[in-house]
């Protein structure tokens, strides 16, 4: 299996601030509290430390290192809380950077949308079904917001009703890509068109024991959980609808 090394490194106006090399030396005071063993486990000399460590302090906007001067040892160098931080925020960007490449291998994720390629390395959520759509319109009804989105290769807009305080908190505006988010059980199935919002036709693929049922929207798969009452099979024609206030959105 083919292994990749992403290395990070971050720059304060043009000049290097973090590297491989100076977290490791970050990673070793924190570790013993002295910048001569940091050094040393870090296999380079005192003075080369010194000089990194010099460099990042230069132009760091808060203190990295402060003198200990208590303890049974006579003091030491420790990090700042700001450091700590740094290391932490170091972790979480190469997390995300190697996370990122392996996007890189699935030619179904388009690399021209941050939400997209994000959401498939994100925190995954119960709801079965999650689609990436645009906003189309936002109408203004009775105190509520009626979000129309468009989503690729579905058979018709959506509508999600929300909030003020969700438009404005999402920072929604026409064009704005969002994830649609919709738990099995809030898609209902009908044998025939009914005339209620968000209603489209879909193709039965697949029954499962737990009666939830895989549909065939458009060219999006989505799923829905049934009642022992409809009795559907492979391939059948139906119809499906979903509550606007059962839509949950999602963006950056």
């Amino acid at each position: 299996m083919q292994q990749t090394e992403v290395l990070l490194t971050i720059k304060l106006n043009q000049q290097l601030f973090v590297d491989p090399k100076r977290i490791v030396l970050l990673q070793e005071i924190e570790k013993t509290g002295s910048m001569n063993q940091a050094a040393k486990n870090a296999r380079v000399s005192y003075k080369s430390a010194w000089d990194h460590l010099h460099a990042m302090e230069l132009i760091s906007p808060k203190p990295l290192l402060e003198k200990n001067t208590g303890g049974k040892n006579g003091g030491g160098t420790i990090l700042t809380n700001y450091a700590k931080r740094l290391l932490q925020l170091y972790d979480l960007l190469a997390i995300t950077q190697e996370k990122a490449f392996t996007i890189l291998q699935d030619e179904s994720i388009p690399l021209d949308s941050v939400l997209s390629a994000t959401a498939k390395f994100s925190p995954q959520s119960s709801a079965r079904n999650q689609f990436l759509g645009r906003v189309t319109k936002i109408v203004e009804q009775d105190n509520r917001y009626y979000i129309h989105l468009k989503i690729e290769d579905f058979p018709i807009e959506l509508t999600a009703c929300i909030t003020h305080k969700s438009v404005e908190r999402l920072r929604l505006e026409v064009g704005k890509e969002v994830i649609l988010m919709v738990k099995a059980p809030w898609l209902n199935v009908h044998l025939k068109l009914v005339p209620l919002e968000n209603c489209f036709p879909a193709i039965v693929k697949q029954i499962s024991e737990e009666s939830e049922v895989t549909l065939l929207a458009g060219e999006k798969l989505c799923y829905a959980a049934i009642s022992s009452d409809i009795r559907l099979s492979e391939g059948q024609s139906v119809w499906v609808t979903i509550d606007p206030e059962q839509i949950v959105l999602m963006t950056l």
